[in-house]
């Protein structure tokens, strides 16, 4: 496995067909629409593996314009938070701590801009359960729910601070039986944590 690096352009069809084999973890995308967030991400990493794309995250910041609805809940409700739009993880790479690193490199991009915290989606309906206990190990905390009115789905919001995710970060991998479906794009996430600086006064 390569470690995670910027994506090229030339990439972005082994990308799509990533993504678009994890839904409905993740929304279907097509390929302007995911040029498209590749472009304006705050962090855009992919992961190789003999040629073959096996992750892809995208998160972006405060700034600019609202990517849907799930991004709108987190700029309303953790302004301080990088939102993580997806986090897609192929299934012959789970279980090797390639989210959590991913995870890792957006803490420190998201504390490098001056953003305090972490926010990503995870579904409900349809369940995502794998992806829930992949968050909650990683010291995730749920802050609220909503039904995305673009596909009907139930998602949870997520958050974490970036200084306690890295802390988190440093701790051993999971281990190789874990499944890491953690592919994040159904709906937003992210929101304050008592305790920390996106907590609400």
């Amino acid at each position: 496995m390569t470690p995670a690096r910027a994506i090229l352009p030339a990439e972005l069809p082994a990308l799509l067909a990533l993504n678009n084999r994890h839904t409905p973890a993740v929304n279907a995308l097509a390929l302007p629409e995911l040029a498209a967030l590749v472009e304006g991400a705050l962090l855009a990493l992919a992961a190789w593996e003999g040629g073959a794309a096996r992750a892809l995250l995208l998160a972006f910041g405060p700034e600019g314009p609202a990517r849907g609805p799930n991004h709108a809940w987190i700029r309303a409700h953790a302004p301080e938070a990088a939102y993580v739009d997806r986090l897609v993880v192929d299934g012959p790479a789970q279980g090797r701590g390639l989210g959590r690193a991913l995870y890792a490199a957006l803490a420190a991009r998201a504390a490098a801009a001056g953003l305090a915290g972490l926010g990503c989606e995870v579904n409900l309906a349809p369940p995502n359960p794998e992806s829930l206990a992949f968050h909650s190990r990683l010291g995730f905390r749920r802050l609220g729910e909503a039904t995305d009115p673009r596909n009907g789905k139930r998602v949870a919001y997520l958050a974490c601070s970036a200084a306690q995710f890295l802390r988190s970060a440093a701790t051993p991998p999971l281990s190789r039986g874990a499944r890491l479906n953690t592919s994040l794009s159904q709906a937003p996430g992210a929101s304050h944590l008592p305790g920390d600086p996106l907590s609400p006064a």
